[in-house]
């Protein structure tokens, strides 16, 4: 060994304190060392797993976010479509009432007109049978006694045409004139039918106008002018 120049007991000296050294390494540094690796190792996986944790947990919060969200949203809309339609079904309910109301106006004016048409008649209807008995007398040059004028009379309002009893069992009658009881009475049973309804239209002049379904009979002084127009046409 001298030879090679090497100093055995300082080569064995040096062996020994490594060996010490590595033997105080292995039992005190090392383990402390892989002890705090190990530590730190879990600590980051332990981090690693919370930070995987937490973006789960805002991820699960985002979509419950975006899910009360949408759920308000629809909501919402709901909310909104119900109060519209609230809106126009009471819009529509509104309108209605008003045109059930415009209408009823209009017929209650209509019938309190028509009532009012019929008073005025019935007030002039004497006035309007001494005028006609006094054109019938100036075209036949003679007076007219009682049984005549009520000849005239019952001919010029009541006289129920030919046909008028094979109508049916509702009838409708028009006159020019407002009717009495006994008038009306006559030409219920006339007519045969079960239902009469009567009508003033003074345009038709005189007579009557009788009417089942589509079947008409017309006895009117109107009617009986045309029917001559179209014959002298």
């Amino acid at each position: 060994m001298d030879a090679l120049g090497i100093n055995l007991g300082f080569l064995l000296a040096q062996i020994f304190n490594f060996l010490l050294i590595f033997f105080l390494l292995a039992k005190g540094v090392w383990p402390k060392v892989l002890n705090m690796l190990d530590a730190r190792q879990e600590k980051i996986a332990k981090g690693l797993e919370d930070a995987r944790a937490a973006e789960e947990a805002r991820a699960n919060a985002e979509r419950e976010r975006e899910q009360l969200l949408a759920g308000a949203r629809a909501e919402s809309q709901r909310i909104l479509d119900e109060a519209r339609q609230r809106g126009e079904e009471q819009s529509r309910a509104i309108l209605r009432d008003a045109q059930h109301e415009a209408e009823d106006r209009r017929t209650q004016a209509h019938s309190q007109a028509e009532e009012e048409r019929n008073r005025i008649l019935s007030e002039s209807r004497e006035q309007i049978v001494a005028l006609a008995m006094a054109a019938a007398e100036r075209v036949l040059g003679q007076s007219l006694d009682a049984a005549q004028q009520r000849a005239v009379i019952k001919r010029f309002f009541v006289d129920v045409p030919a046909g008028a009893s094979s109508l049916g069992d509702h009838v409708e009658v028009t006159s020019a004139l407002p009717l009495t009881d006994e008038e009306q009475a006559q030409i219920r049973k006339a007519t045969g039918a079960s239902e009469v309804d009567f009508q003033v239209n003074p345009s038709i002049l005189g007579g009557l106008i009788l009417r089942s379904g589509d079947k008409v009979v017309d006895g009117s002084v109107r009617g009986d002018m045309t029917a001559l127009a179209a014959r002298l046409r």
